[in-house]
């Protein structure tokens, strides 16, 4: 595993937890001489992970939006940024340039950026690992509506069960970087078809 995409929020919340554990993310994955992938912003968690992977020697690559690149809020200190012009060419370059995904608390672009991964993987367009870090339960009531989306017969049991989930850093990291996906010929068995 060569790159991992870090899916978080341009700010960093009210609960000083969820900058701890963007830091504690991005230095476990940079001292595995992984590389991260992000939005290319200088604020908020995405900051934290940016600084944090460079301050640690690996590459980082932001991927920023053209709306965004023009107001300057990429990371100054990146060597490497690519700018999208829709959130759609945005998601495509994360896919293509991502070995992984970790998504840390975030607002609607997180989410947004999960559910294209989670859908992408379900669709056999691509076949890699997903995390969530749930830091102080931030994704409880969405990880909620995901049981209930099975419990309804919307989303496979296969599929959410493919999701690695934890409150843990540490623990995260390694799930992530150890799973073993299932063969991506057998897709539709997972969406229950």
């Amino acid at each position: 595993m060569k790159n991992i995409s870090i899916f978080c929020g341009a700010h960093e919340g009210k609960n000083p937890k969820y900058a701890e554990a963007a830091k504690l993310v991005s230095e476990i994955i940079a001292k595995k001489g992984i590389n991260i992938v992000f939005g290319g912003g200088n604020v908020g968690l995405m900051k934290i992970i940016s600084d944090t992977a460079l301050d640690n020697g690996v590459k980082v690559l932001g991927i920023s939006l053209k709306s965004l690149h023009e107001l300057e809020l990429a990371n100054p200190r990146l060597e490497e940024v690519i700018v999208a012009q829709t959130l759609l060419d945005r998601k495509d370059v994360f896919m293509e340039r991502s070995d992984a995904f970790i998504v840390l608390p975030g607002g609607v672009g997180s989410l947004d950026e999960l559910a294209e991964v989670m859908a992408s993987n379900q669709l056999g367009i691509i076949n890699k690992p997903i995390g969530i870090l749930n830091t102080e339960g931030y994704y409880d009531n969405l990880l909620h509506w995901f049981n209930k989306a099975v419990e309804e017969g919307f989303i496979s049991k296969a599929n959410l069960d493919e999701l690695i989930i934890s409150d843990s850093p540490e623990e995260l990291v390694d799930k992530v970087i150890n799973h073993q996906r299932p063969a991506d010929d057998n897709w539709t068995d997972r969406l229950g078809l």
